[in-house]
Formats: C-alpha cells, sequence, structure tokens
C-alpha cells in the first residue's frame, strides 16, 4: 500500500482554493499546507497549517509535493528552492517566463532526484487522448493544421491585474497560449520546429490579442488565435484539425466536446468507437475506392460523421484533470521507473514556442501595404 503523500500549496488565489477542494477528496494524499502573503486566504483551507512566508511551507517535512500557483514570473524561483530543499514540484503554467529558467528547473530536479513538471492538465482529458489515438491511426488521413481560436473573458482580469504585465505573466502566449502548444504537439505527436507572432494593444499596458504561428514536423500548420476581449457568458474556445480526408473540432477550454466528419476505411472505425467517450457516429457506406491527397494516396469505402462529448459539468471535468496531473506526479514519486504524462521537456517546449510566438514591444512582423 502507498503512503500518504503531503501536499503544501504556495498561492491560494481562485485556483489554488480549488486545487486544494479536488486535491483533499484524493487517496494517498493529504493536502497538508499552504501559504498565501495574504493571511486571510487561511480561512479557505483550515485543516491545513499556513504559512504567510512560502519559506516555512519550504522548510516543513511533512510536505512532500510542493505545487506552485503564484504568478508566473516567481515560478522559477520558488521551484528552484523547493528543489533544493528536497521537495517534488507541480508547477502552474507555464513552468518559467523563459527555456533558460526552465531548464534550470529541470536540471536542478535531476540533480536533487525529484520530479519536476508542469500543470498541462489538458494531456488528461479524455477527448484530447481520443483525438491523439484517432490522429495516430490515420483514421481521417494525415493532419495538415491545426487551428486554436480562444475567445476569452476580460471580465475576470481587469486592467490593474498582474496579467497584463509582462514582467509578471510573460504575456498571452506565455502565460496561456503554452497550454495549446502542448497540446497540439501532444495530440500531433510531432516537434515544433517554427514559430512567429503577431500582437494587437487595446491601449499601452492590454495588449488583448495575439496570433501565432507554428510549423511541426512534417510541415503541419498551426496557427493559435488568442483574445482576451469577450464577456464571460460567451466565452469559447475550439480547436480545428484539418486533415487530409476530413475534419476534427474539440469544444471547449475544458474539452468537453469533439465533432468530426469525413472519409475513412471501415478498418479504422473501431479506433473512433474505443478511444472517444459516448461516441456517435453516421457511417454512409461506399464503393472502395482509392482517392490522394497532396502526397498521399487512401483506400475510401465509408463516409463518416459523428461527435463525442463527457456527460459531466464543466467544473467537474477540471476536477477530473486536476486530479489526474497529481496522480500521475505521485505516481512517479513512489516509483521512480514511472514516466508521467507529461514532463518538464514538455514545459520547455511549450515556453519555447510561446517565446518564438510573443512580439516584442512595437516590433511587427507584417510589412506595409503600399
Amino acid at each position: 500500500m502507498e503512503d500518504t503523500l503531503g501536499v503544501g500549496i504556495i498561492g491560494l488565489g481562485g485556483f489554488g482554493r480549488f486545487l486544494a477542494e479536488q486535491w483533499s477528496a484524493m487517496d494517498n494524499i493529504e493536502v497538508v499546507a499552504v501559504s498565501d502573503a495574504d493571511s486571510s486566504c487561511a480561512e479557505h483551507v483550515p485543516s491545513a497549517r499556513f504559512y504567510s512566508d512560502y519559506h516555512g511551507l519550504l522548510d516543513d517535512n511533512d510536505v512532500q509535493i510542493v505545487s506552485i500557483a503564484t504568478p508566473p514570473s516567481t515560478h522559477a524561483q520558488i521551484a528552484l528552492e523547493s528543489i533544493d530543499r528536497g521537495k517534488n514540484v507541480l508547477v502552474e503554467k507555464p513552468v518559467a517566463l523563459n527555456t533558460a529558467d526552465a531548464r534550470r528547473i529541470k536540471e536542478a530536479a535531476l540533480e536533487h532526484d525529484v520530479v519536476a513538471a508542469v500543470n498541462f492538465i489538458l494531456r488528461y482529458s479524455p477527448i484530447v487522448e481520443g483525438v491523439r489515438k484517432i490522429i495516430a491511426d490515420g483514421v481521417l488521413g494525415m493532419p495538415r493544421r491545426i487551428d486554436l481560436r480562444n475567445y476569452a473573458t476580460h471580465d475576470t482580469v481587469p486592467p490593474r491585474h498582474w496579467f497584463w504585465d509582462r514582467s509578471v505573466s510573460g504575456g498571452i502566449m506565455i502565460e496561456h497560449g503554452v497550454h495549446f502548444f502542448d497540446m497540439s504537439r501532444y495530440i500531433l505527436d510531432k516537434e515544433p520546429l517554427e514559430a512567429a507572432g503577431y500582437s494587437v494593444w487595446r491601449n499601452s499596458r492590454q495588449e488583448d490579442r495575439v496570433f501565432g504561428i507554428v510549423r511541426f514536423e512534417e510541415d503541419i500548420v498551426g496557427t493559435y488565435w488568442h483574445s482576451f476581449t469577450r464577456p464571460k457568458a460567451i466565452e469559447t474556445t475550439t480547436m480545428h484539425i484539418a486533415c487530409d480526408l476530413g475534419e476534427i473540432e474539440i469544444s471547449g477550454w475544458i474539452p468537453l466536446e469533439v465533432s468530426f466528419w469525413g472519409w475513412s476505411n471501415d478498418s479504422k472505425l473501431e479506433t473512433l468507437l474505443s478511444c472517444l467517450p459516448n461516441a456517435q457516429i453516421d457511417v454512409n457506406n461506399l464503393p472502395e475506392f482509392e482517392t490522394a491527397s497532396c502526397d498521399r494516396t487512401y483506400r475510401v469505402n465509408a463516409e463518416i460523421r459523428g461527435s463525442a462529448k463527457l456527460e459531466i459539468p464543466k467544473l467537474d471535468a477540471y476536477g477530473y484533470l486536476v486530479r489526474a496531473v497529481l496522480a500521475d506526479l505521485a505516481a512517479a514519486v513512489n516509483n521512480p521507473n514511472h514516466v508521467m504524462k507529461v514532463t518538464m521537456d514538455d514545459a520547455i517546449s511549450a515556453v519555447a514556442v510561446a517565446e518564438r510566438a510573443t512580439v516584442d514591444i512595437g516590433d511587427s512582423l507584417l510589412w506595409p501595404i503600399g
């Protein structure tokens, strides 16, 4: 039987409190300590010891895993201090504001023989995992483009929020975009090779619309639009994947649904049925024929259209994901041979792409017309 692992959470904003609530319900996990500079936050997790200075939490012998849920500019320093005290760390995204600091965290974890990971929860989504298998099995042929459209709310990030300060957040691509760069890399199972970006500023403080383009291996193109301009009630997130023979669309910042259509072969249909939750598929059988797209040829005998979705509320799906990533890290702590679904190499790759897709203030990659 595995021993219970003590978790300490640094940062008790809304997300830190959510982590405490979700992780307190897990077997073999105990939230033993929390820390925040605001002492009034102690009331949110009354069952845990409270430290107004996170160094006290790092010196707590009952803490084996440190969760870092503070603003991004603090992640690297707190992670390195935690590792230096022999703690395993789970860092909220981004793991650091730049790849140099991200690599320092990886190297320190190896040196001190502890586990370090970033909270890329989307890898643990059943929808994301299912789409990854569809791509790997070539159900709709070779993927050619992946397109992320994130129309997020500005209601939760008012003008004076640290989110808008690049020295704290790194900017939208680093603070937020890393999730989707990593999700793309995971779904495609392809490495990013090149990236560039463009941005629009609402005013001198708020860079609220950003666009990035990434070339992955095999010339798969990723495009990423993030805007923080909408009222919360109508924010949406979709990821669209265009393949040689059809298309896939994932809906939700926490993926709750996926739809798909295109040509395929009936030998591939079992993949759809087995890897997607509650899949509904309409199949129109066709006389088998050969078709070409770009540099590939395919044998086709079915036209398919369908969808799948999680039959649970968004908040429950969110809770499942944050529990899954901690369970994965705990498994790695208890078993040195366990390989996590998300590693420091994944964290470093996502930050590297985000850095290249972040435009220097005052610069533009567009050429004037005329």
